[in-house]
């Protein structure tokens, strides 16, 4: 039976993807990433980097609306869903994930849908964006009993500096201006780091609270210890 591999990629330095990944796309006869085109997946370009042979691939880009209407997700990954069955007829198939798969990415939706079917899953786990930024930063994202706290600052996260420990922001470029705004004027004390495309050719650090520039794109990460 033809096996659906879940490959996290890691957040963009290709030498992050872990050999077991890499064997996965090589041993999968498709692979699929999220994008418009090969050239616009972030995912894609990863890997293409790590495994030069993907060209010669059958390569199938997903079209994912970014949006929180939850009629049009259903409707999105119920044909996600079909399309991965259909592939799955000509062997293993590759499903590209940015950072880790279980981490906010539409992969766990689809692998959810293909287990009720008797589908056989096999998630492989990539380096998560905010471990490669703190590695990048040369700081710890925890110590001693301190907790850990991942929130997508895309929805609410005002709530969250109520917490205890550290905090990470991902996908922060939608809210990026209000979440900044806010740590300058309430979080100036804390040790505050951010990081806009980890680990790509255009990486972009930023150490301090009142170092935050105006704007950021949409693979922004803040961390807030303190």
């Amino acid at each position: 039976m033809s096996k659906l591999y879940g490959v996290g990629v890691g957040p963009g330095d290709p030498e992050l993807m872990t050999i077991k990944a890499v064997n996965a796309v090589r041993n999968s006869g498709t692979v699929c990433f999220v994008g418009k085109s090969e050239a616009s997946s972030v995912a894609f370009n990863i890997a293409k980097q790590a495994i030069p042979e993907i060209e010669e691939k059958k390569k199938v880009c997903i079209d994912f609306p970014m949006t929180k209407d939850k009629d049009i997700l259903e409707e999105a990954h119920a044909k996600i869903t079909a399309l991965i069955k259909d592939l799955l007829m000509d062997g293993d198939v590759a499903l590209l994930t940015l950072g880790d798969p279980g981490v906010y990415a539409t992969y766990s939706y689809i692998a959810e849908r293909l287990k009720k079917e008797n589908i056989q899953i096999i998630t492989i786990a990539g380096i998560t964006s905010f471990s490669a930024a703190a590695a990048r930063l040369s700081i710890p994202l925890t110590l001693a009993d301190e907790e850990l706290h991942i929130i997508p600052s895309s929805y609410s996260f005002e709530e969250a500096f109520n917490l205890e420990g550290t905090l990470v922001f991902m996908k922060s470029g939608r809210s990026y201006e209000k979440l900044a705004k806010y740590i300058k004027e309430n979080k100036s004390d804390c040790n505050v780091y951010m990081v806009e495309n980890c680990g790509m050719k255009d990486e972009k650090i930023f150490i301090g609270s009142k170092n935050l520039p105006e704007s950021s794109g949409y693979f922004t990460l803040i961390i807030v210890r303190g």
